[in-house]
């Protein structure tokens, strides 16, 4: 009865290890930096944005202003309607695959992209969105902006 209770007790603990693992995203490889990331501005509104007028893009400038290169690990937008760029990192609300480096010193253009017709022809009034990124300083470790917005539709 006790190779069970030992067995059901290994499992128990795989199974424990691989949810951690699988969750977290599995080992963090990459080192973890002092160095800041700073922004000009962290929201942005469109304004009136045309339903049919196709997608919006804001941009958002980030700075390093440390000694050392910040690896962005990861990004993650708020809605389906929303997209991110950095580089060429592309993000949605359903994470990303890859990284990008903003380099001591230098500056990135984070680009987000939001499409007003995503919710269909009556997907009209105020917006918000949001999207995060993830990094390897621990200084700035995440970094959030958003945009608001209304959407309408123009009268032709």
């Amino acid at each position: 009865m006790n190779n069970y209770i030992v067995g059901a007790l290994v499992i128990a603990g795989a199974l424990i290890a691989g949810a951690i693992f699988f969750v977290g995203g599995g080992p963090v490889t990459e080192k973890v930096v002092a160095s800041e990331i700073t922004l000009e501005a962290n929201e942005y509104d469109f304004g009136d944005i045309d339903i049919f007028g196709g997608k919006v893009k804001a941009t958002f400038p980030l700075t390093n202003t440390g000694s050392a290169d910040v690896t962005v690990l990861s990004g993650v937008t708020s809605c389906i309607c929303t997209e991110g760029e950095i580089d060429s990192l592309s993000f949605g609300m359903h994470g990303s695959d890859g990284e990008t480096v903003i380099p001591a010193g230098e500056t990135r253009e984070l680009v987000a992209i939001y499409d007003p017709l995503a919710h269909g022809p009556d997907g009209v009034g105020k917006i918000k969105r949001q999207l995060q990124l993830k990094t390897n300083s621990s200084v700035t470790e995440y970094i959030d902006v958003s945009f608001t917005g209304n959407v309408v539709k123009n009268a032709e």
